[in-house]
């Protein structure tokens, strides 16, 4: 007897590739039933949520599509996911995976069979990728209902709606207020995983932050965070600044003068973002369509923080003097 699935496909992604993940739900949705958390929160509803969340990628769903990047499985719910997974796999088999490799260099988890077949996004792109797992459900036995002009409709209203109002916080104080907590999200969680290294270590390390910049420091290299909206209305030109820096740095309310200024090793630039299904979050020049939350900002800068300590003391990482201030043949402003 055939079995009856609650949803086509489920899908299991990380939070920074969540627009992916809602890219393909919107591009899927006319012809199959996707699950996507949290679209589906009212599917868990009165429910034991995490069995349910579980169920949802052991046997809810035909196919199950992870999109796959470093990290995944290692997060709270991809972790329950994962479990789910593997769990699933072993009692109907690797053909309920669909398994898509996202990012240079990602390496698959070591219980993914190396004959299994992983498709490569950047490579075969998001047309290749809709054909590929329609496929894969056909072959589940599956079938892909005509698509309804009704439910496209109500896609388009939802995603119109979500635009503007996108639209209207990004100028507005409003929209400004927001940024600023979800700025303090990221100072406290990096104050929060510097006390916890501090007291598990031998490292002695140093964090501040006076609501608009934060310090984390060892007295040799520094990681700094600066936010301070341009325009009291408006988000536009006011990015999360964070530098990591060669250097004693003081922190924010310190007077200390140091003998020598610290050198810039690296700047990025996080804008902010609001996203459909996250809230607010962040992204980079560079990957204007990942999706990072203040938490992830923080563990990226925290370990960034950790990076430049390991350089210093394997070598690689020089620290300025005072005999680098008579140097005139580089910009002052970058070292590496």
């Amino acid at each position: 007897m055939a079995k009856d699935y609650d949803f086509d496909i489920a899908i299991s992604f990380l939070t920074q590739d969540e627009a992916l993940a809602l890219e393909l739900r919107d591009r899927l949705s006319p012809n199959t039933d996707v699950f996507v958390y949290s679209k589906k929160q009212e599917d868990l509803a009165g429910t034991d949520g995490l069995e349910s969340f579980r169920a949802a990628f052991g046997s809810r769903a035909r196919l199950v599509v992870v999109l796959y990047r470093s990290g995944w499985g290692q997060t709270p719910w991809t972790r329950v996911e994962e479990t789910a997974i593997k769990e699933r796999v072993l009692s109907d088999g690797w053909e309920c995976l669909f398994f898509m490799m996202l990012g240079k260099g990602a390496t698959p988890p070591k219980w993914l069979p190396k004959t299994h077949i992983r498709f490569n996004f950047e490579e075969y792109g998001l047309e290749q990728a809709l054909g590929a797992i329609k496929g894969c459900l056909q072959r589940l036995g599956g079938i892909l209902r005509p698509s309804d002009p009704v439910q496209q409709a109500k896609v388009v209203e939802r995603r119109k709606a979500f635009h503007a109002e996108r639209q209207r916080l990004l100028r507005c104080e409003e929209g400004v207020k927001a940024v600023r907590e979800e700025v303090s999200v990221i100072y406290q969680h990096a104050e929060s995983c510097i006390t916890k290294i501090n007291a598990s270590t031998e490292l002695k390390l140093r964090i501040g932050n006076n609501g608009n910049l934060c310090v984390m420091t060892n007295g040799q290299v520094a990681v700094t965070m600066y936010w301070c909206p341009y325009y009291a209305n408006t988000l536009e030109g006011s990015p999360l600044v964070v530098r990591e820096l060669a250097g004693p740095v003081c922190l924010p309310g310190e007077n200390s003068v140091y003998a020598v200024d610290p050198r810039v090793i690296s700047e990025k630039r996080y804008e902010p973002e609001l996203s459909e299904e996250a809230g607010w979050c962040w992204v980079t020049e560079a990957k204007p369509k990942e999706f990072l939350s203040s938490t992830k900002v923080a563990d990226m800068c925290v370990e960034a923080f950790l990076q430049l300590i390991d350089r210093v003391a394997s070598g690689d990482l020089r620290l300025p003097s005072i005999l680098d201030e008579l140097d005139s043949g580089e910009d002052p402003r970058v070292w590496r």
